[in-house]
């Protein structure tokens, strides 16, 4: 009898045991409880925008000349003269495709001089005007020479004219006007984020401006400021992370 006691306690506890194993496999198995594995933790990359920004500084030499009338007749050898100006600017765009692009280049407001020449010469200053230059242009990406990928571009151009500052001509007012635009430069990609460029432009741009000279005599001008804009600086994607 105490043999067939300890035999049925031993056939209990081997039960029991066995329903603990099973009662614990169980809950193992049960999707809320289950342990993520290291693979699941590993956060996937970003997937690289097609928006992306460009900051530069950009050096605008100007390759001015005008044609100046005074009480309607043209001053015969008159010009005039852009003094040249550094700013900063910056660029929204759009990857189209992986070759083609689109984007709007604007940039702080620059301020330059214009200075009487040849038969005007007697004038001085005429006046400075602060503008604000607006690009939208198309671009396409040649193939990549290593890291170095060559473009070339055009588009128009808009000279936006925020204050007129007199000088020998007074009530000085200039008037915008659009204009055209050639590019062409080259990327150098650092890595995914980031992206360092060099940019040429070529603009063909002329404003109209009238006013009057210190004894009364109206003057009109049109002047062609035509500058070349030699940008450098870094471009980066929206948002920021790794391309796939």
């Amino acid at each position: 009898m105490t043999m067939q006691r300890a035999h049925a306690q031993g056939v209990s506890t081997t039960a029991s045991g066995n329903q603990e194993s099973v009662t614990g496999n169980s809950q193992r198995d049960e999707p809320g409880t289950e342990t993520p594995s290291e693979a699941q933790l590993v956060r996937a990359p970003f997937k690289r925008s097609r928006l992306f920004t460009r900051l530069g500084l950009l050096v605008a030499p100007y390759h001015s000349s005008a044609t100046i009338a005074t009480n309607g007749q043209l001053v015969s050898g008159g010009t005039a003269e852009a003094s040249n100006n550094v700013s900063v600017t910056f660029d929204l765009g759009y990857e189209i495709t992986k070759d083609f692009s689109v984007s709007v280049t604007s940039g702080i407001p620059v301020k330059p001089h214009v200075t009487g020449e040849g038969a005007a010469a007697s004038l001085g200053v005429l006046g400075k005007v602060r503008y604000g230059p607006m690009i939208v242009a198309g671009q396409y990406q040649l193939p990549k020479i290593g890291r170095i990928r060559p473009y070339v571009g055009g588009g128009a151009a808009y000279a936006i004219i925020f204050k007129n500052f007199d000088g020998s001509v007074k009530n000085l007012r200039v008037n915008n006007n659009w204009g055209s635009v050639v590019q062409g430069g080259a990327e150098y990609e650092l890595n995914s984020k980031y992206t360092l460029f060099v940019d040429f432009k070529e603009v063909w741009l002329a404003v109209n401006a009238h006013g009057v000279l210190s004894d009364g005599t109206p003057v009109n001008a049109r002047v062609k400021l035509n500058p070349s804009l030699v940008t450098v600086g870094i471009k980066f994607h929206l948002p920021f992370g790794r391309s796939n």
